[in-house]
């Protein structure tokens, strides 16, 4: 009990996990855990319909932002042994959206996603069109956040966001992310972001995109 007779409550303890950046030999297990994180996600059950494909064909296109990342981002991850089990993908302002060149790195690596992905193609152009158009050149914006569907609330998540926006902090710099699951944005409110623009529906009648942001903070 505390002195105002309430029970008091036991301090959270973080996951024994390793925190640290990715090591690009790492790269394929870290897009298997995006991928499997983000499969319920209801815009990526949006796009691609078909639930034996989906984790299948989001390992794919998490193999590729991984890939870019790692060059022009800063990818962070927790890990358990060599088990990657947490992946915050993040890019400096003004290196997103990628450059034509740096898609044309990445030809091959498309090329496999539109096999994998087929019909589903068009849609996934189309999302990207619709979240990129919205990243402010000034913030470092979130491109992926993920941690393995298995040890989820147990901390990891935030042991990731906690390290980034600590970062942020002293570099007073301003993130901006965006999520399609309305239940994440309670989530990130917490963490400092608030609504940076009106919701953007992905398609007619199809989940919503929700784009915050969060301001610069300047430690004193």
């Amino acid at each position: 009990m505390d002195v105002g007779g309430r029970p008091q409550q036991t301090p959270r303890v973080d996951p024994p996990d390793s925190l640290g950046w990715l090591d690009p030999g790492d790269r394929t297990q870290a897009a298997a855990v995006l991928a499997a994180a983000l499969a319920d996600d209801p815009g990526y059950t949006h796009l691609f319909p078909v639930t034996e494909r989906r984790t299948r064909e989001l390992h794919e296109v998490y193999r590729m932002t991984l890939a870019d990342g790692l060059r022009h981002g800063r990818v962070l991850a927790t890990k358990l042994g060599d088990e990657v089990t947490g992946v915050l993908a993040i890019y400096p302002p003004q290196t997103y959206p990628m450059t034509v060149g740096r898609w044309l790195q990445q030809s091959g690596r498309l090329a496999r996603i539109a096999l994998h992905t087929r019909e589903h193609s068009r849609g996934i152009i189309r999302f990207g069109a619709l979240t990129s158009r919205g990243v402010p050149q000034d913030s470092w914006y979130v491109e992926a956040f993920g941690v393995r569907p298995d040890l989820q609330r147990a901390g990891r998540g935030s042991v990731l966001l906690r390290r980034f926006l600590a970062d942020l902090d002293l570099m007073g710099a301003a993130s901006y992310l965006e999520t399609t699951n309305r239940t994440n944005v309670g989530y990130y409110e917490r963490r400092g972001y608030t609504d940076a623009h009106a919701v953007v529906p992905l398609a007619p009648g199809g989940p919503l995109i929700y784009p915050m942001s969060r301001p610069a903070r300047l430690l004193t």
